[in-house]
């Protein structure tokens, strides 16, 4: 009979350190890429972990009355530092959220984030699989310089250019003047590798590509 117990509460033990660290992974994850199967992996592996911690806290009291050993508490134990652990991840990546804005840019897929602490966070890609960055960042009247030098196929460099353009989209934009990024190379030249057509002799033509600022506070105090 107490080996049967043992043999459970060593079950209880592995089931939560491995959907524990599981939830934790996924979680880390998900702060770096977009996934549409988050929504449906964290209630799985959450509830999961949450009912073994749930009868494990109950099974550790009643081992104790029993007891009286600290030990008897181990499922307990173990359980409130995979919380934490996952409560940190959280709390780390929120506050990088959710500190102050300098300025944002979006378009082409693109979204990025520079904070007022000199920090970056950025977002490339396709719908539902978007790469998050990470980074800091230095900003020279409207010339901004990255920690990283490329991301994917449309950010590829570490220099940036913030300026006033009219009809940054043709006609569409019926001549309003906006505030783009624009890539630039080491000699502040602009940088074309946007597929915007073909010539007559069906060539590529490339031209920038335009991030709109839809918040700037670099004036605000």
């Amino acid at each position: 009979m107490k080996n049967l117990k043992l043999l459970i509460d060593k079950n209880k033990i592995f089931t939560l350190i491995i959907s524990g660290f599981l939830f934790a992974y996924i979680l880390f994850r998900s702060y770096h890429q977009d996934n549409i199967f988050q929504i449906f992996i964290y209630p799985i592996i959450g509830g999961i972990g949450l009912y073994t911690l749930y009868k494990g806290i109950f099974d550790d009291i009643e081992s104790y009355k029993k007891t009286k050993k600290l030990k008897s508490y181990s499922i307990t134990i173990i359980g409130i530092i995979l919380v934490i652990l996952n409560l940190g991840i959280v709390s780390y990546y929120e506050i990088k959220l959710n500190s102050k804005t300098l300025f944002k840019v979006e378009n082409h897929g693109v979204y990025a984030d520079f904070k007022k602490n000199g920090e970056y966070i950025i977002k490339s890609g396709s719908w539902a699989s978007r790469k998050h960055f990470y980074g800091k960042y230095s900003l020279k009247d409207s010339l901004i310089t990255i920690d990283r030098k490329k991301f994917d196929d449309v950010l590829i460099t570490d220099k940036f250019v913030i300026r006033n353009i009219s009809n940054a989209f043709g006609e569409n934009d019926n001549g309003k003047t906006k505030k783009y990024l624009i890539q630039i190379d080491e000699n502040s030249k602009e940088i074309k590798n946007r597929l915007s057509g073909f010539d007559n002799s069906k060539n590529e033509i490339y031209d920038r590509y335009f991030f709109e600022v839809i918040e700037d506070n670099r004036n605000k105090n």
